[in-house]
């Protein structure tokens, strides 16, 4: 009846308590650290066809593709070997539909009274997949032959009962087995209880109304994007984001760019990473489910913020292009299995910049843009060798996830809080991971100057420290190394990155002096496979804070002393990144200098366009809203962009306002949250850009040297 379906609308609309079911039993039953305490796991209800209803709000890009792996069982299994009641099938094929090979996805089929009504589906990153190196995480793969060989979708349960041959067959692979069963059997119990909840709505309310509410629920999610994107003005934006692989050259060589032409017309976006980089010979690429995995995502935390979070209903209105072949949209048999912590983190950097200054262009929806969190990658990796019991291990500790969260308009970002894309995730607790693992934690703390400067700030992110305790083997550090040598996580409007990570293998002398402030710069060698922990060596990381938001000279020198006095800014610091000189106020106390901070403040802004006095702002905004800091205006001339602060005209409407804006450049090793270079770091700079009258801060981009200015905002006809 028409009362009976609205009342299922209405549940199904709130499908949470079944995913967070799911997920709480599949936490329940693993036992591994990953996924018990960082949640590196998710969960998913989808339609019979695939499209993805309702997903939890774990690890997001985790099961955002999950419509792949069903259509690929669908496609391939139909008729032999069937898709039955009862049945799960499992794959941790990143051609197919997964990240890359250690999440592990596992789906079952919903069937009611012999109509399939929907599928679920549960992930998990598990500890161990096979390959040379533990952890499946190769720095040296040449191909996807050197990682974990993946497992295409096969029956892993079938009429309800796990097939034991599959299951052995999958085993033998890893190092760690014991975990990896139980992983698994928290999967298909996952799935179970995720099969049984909506067969009991489907005996409450009928199947065909089940069906037509997760439909409607789509439709509704499809419906909200659209109206959202009318929202918002039309253009194009764009964004790169580098990526380094291997030794640097001479030529660049080892550096790949992911490039993304973002363009909105009407209630349609297009999302173009077609301009990207040809893939690399290893690891760091990317295959096109993890593309569509992490895009989607991105679009889902980034624009739809205060919407409904359907995966299914971002596919019909955004449409992704690539070019098989490229660090984005790997090509078989590319290495992909480092992809999560290096391609993908470069995509969601890339959606994140274009849709975050897609929602400048309104003042009522710029309130949702977000600056970039740190890449989840930076400062993480796995750790493996054999205990004094002559047991092997193997795991990341997810130290990684300590990074800060990218700044808004109103608010500053989130201290240690993370990735975006994985909202449930968090780093797992020391003690666990020492239980895990044979170490011992120095420490694991906050670091100050590690976020973006802005107006307002990012958050920080952490210094981590740890040495081999419990074992007399060497132990290996297989590292997820990107950001190392640049900055990663982008602001916004001005803001700064937020600062880039570090990793180093070593020993204990070199992390004191980094840790006590260093006595000049050190050169660190970049991580390669052959790095161990061995006696009194010291693994050292440092996790990327996330982007600033806004001019930093424009913060509330108040807030910059409170942010020095809980030791997220140093002193230094609030001087060279925010213009606030402070004065001793006590012993162990600090105040504002005022007239100093003025003074300070007024200089910097006049070097910023040459030494020339910086003109007045204007009482209003000239024109109609293209960013926070530009406008299109209606002129004499016709139509220009110009800045929105003191009105003066940067380039026609057609034209590229950068061109015309003052550049003050410098080295990325300049903003290292710790005083240390790695090879290569040299190629990369900071780009401040100015407006030439007024002075303020429009945009900060990381850069090659040898690359041009980005045009990051055009409008479009």
């Amino acid at each position: 009846t028409p009362g009976m379906l609205t009342a299922a609308r209405r549940r199904l609309v709130h499908l949470q308590p079944l995913r967070d079911e799911a997920a709480i039993m599949l936490r329940q039953v693993s036992g591994s650290q990953i996924a018990v305490e960082a949640n590196d796991l998710n969960t998913a209800i989808t339609t019979a066809d695939g499209t993805v209803v309702a997903c939890g709000d774990y690890v997001l890009c985790q099961v955002a593709s999950l419509d792949l792996v069903t259509s690929d069982i669908i496609r391939n299994y139909a008729t032999d070997p069937g898709i039955r009641p009862g049945d799960q099938f499992m794959t941790n094929d990143p051609y197919v539909g997964t990240l890359h090979q250690p999440d592990v996805v596992v789906v079952a089929p919903v069937f009611h009274e012999g109509t399939l009504v929907a599928w679920c589906g549960s992930t998990v990153h598990q500890p161990d997949v096979g390959g040379p190196a533990t952890g499946g995480l190769a720095l040296d793969a040449g191909s996807i032959f050197d990682e974990p060989l993946p497992v295409p979708p096969v029956r892993i349960v079938e009429h309800d009962r796990i097939r034991r041959d599959i299951e052995r067959g999958y085993l033998i692979r890893s190092r760690t087995p014991r975990l990896n069963a139980l992983d698994l059997a928290g999967q298909i119990a996952a799935n179970r209880a995720a099969v049984a909840a909506i067969q009991q709505l489907c005996r409450r309310y009928g199947t065909e109304t089940v069906i037509a509410a997760m439909d409607h629920l789509v439709d509704v999610a499809e419906r909200q994007l659209r109206a959202r994107l009318r929202e918002l003005p039309d253009g194009r934006w764009r964004h790169v984001s580098y990526l380094e692989h291997g030794a640097p050259a001479p030529d660049n060589s080892d550096v790949y760019a992911v490039r993304l032409a973002a363009t909105k017309r009407g209630d349609e976006l297009v999302l173009d990473f077609s301009g990207s980089s040809p893939q690399a010979p290893g690891a760091i690429n990317a295959a096109y489910p993890a593309l569509v995995n992490f895009a989607v995502a991105s679009v889902l935390v980034y624009l739809c913020a205060d919407l409904l979070w359907v995966p299914g209903a971002v596919a019909r209105v955004v449409k992704i292009i690539s070019r098989e072949g490229t660090v984005v949209h790997a090509a078989w048999p590319a290495g992909v299995a480092m992809s999560t912590a290096t391609s993908c983190q470069a995509i969601r950097v890339s959606v994140n910049a274009c849709l975050s200054r897609m929602l400048e262009g309104s003042a009522e929806l710029a309130r949702l843009a977000m600056a970039s969190c740190q890449s989840s990658g930076a400062g993480g990796g796995v750790l493996s060798g054999v205990s004094r019991s002559g047991e092997p291990f193997g795991s990341m500790t997810l130290d990684e996830l300590t990074g800060g969260g990218g700044a808004t308009l109103l608010l500053d970002g989130v201290d240690s809080s993370g990735s975006t894309t994985s909202p449930g995730a968090s780093c797992a607790n020391v003690e666990v991971n020492e239980s895990y693992l044979p170490v011992l934690y120095l420490r694991r703390a906050e670091l100050a100057d590690s976020a973006g400067p802005g107006r307002q700030r990012g958050g920080v992110g952490c210094v981590i420290a740890l040495r081999p305790h419990g074992t007399d083997e060497p132990i290996r550090v297989v590292s997820f190394a990107q950001g190392l040598q640049h900055p990663a996580a982008v602001g916004l409007d001005g803001g700064d990155p937020g600062r880039q990570s570090m990793f180093y293998a070593g020993g204990v002398e070199v992390v004191d002096d980094l840790l006590a402030g260093g006595r000049g710069e050190p050169a660190l060698p970049l991580p390669d496979a052959a790095a161990r922990l061995t006696g009194d060596a010291v693994h050292l990381a440092v996790t990327q804070g996330g982007g600033g938001y806004g001019d930093p000279l424009e913060r509330d020198p108040a807030a910059v002393l409170s942010d020095v006095e809980d030791g997220l800014v140093s002193v230094a610091g609030a001087d060279r990144d925010y213009g606030v000189v402070l004065v001793r106020a006590g012993a162990t106390s600090w105040t504002v200098d005022r007239e100093a901070t003025t003074a300070r403040r007024r200089l910097v802004r006049s070097d910023r366009i040459g030494g020339r006095e910086p003109a007045a702002p204007v009482a209003h905004r000239p024109g109609r809203r293209l960013t926070n800091a530009l406008d299109l205006v209606d002129g004499p001339g016709g139509r220009h962009i110009a800045c929105a602060r003191c009105a003066a005209p940067l380039s026609p409407v057609d034209g590229n306002p950068y061109l015309a804006m003052a550049v003050v450049e410098g080295p990325v090793h300049e903003v290292a949250p710790l005083p240390a270079r790695y090879p290569g770091s040299e190629r990369f700079v900071i780009r401040r850009l100015h407006c030439p009258s007024c002075a303020s801060r429009i945009e900060v981009q990381v850069s090659l040297r040898s690359d041009p200015v980005v045009q990051t905002v055009a409008p479009i006809a």
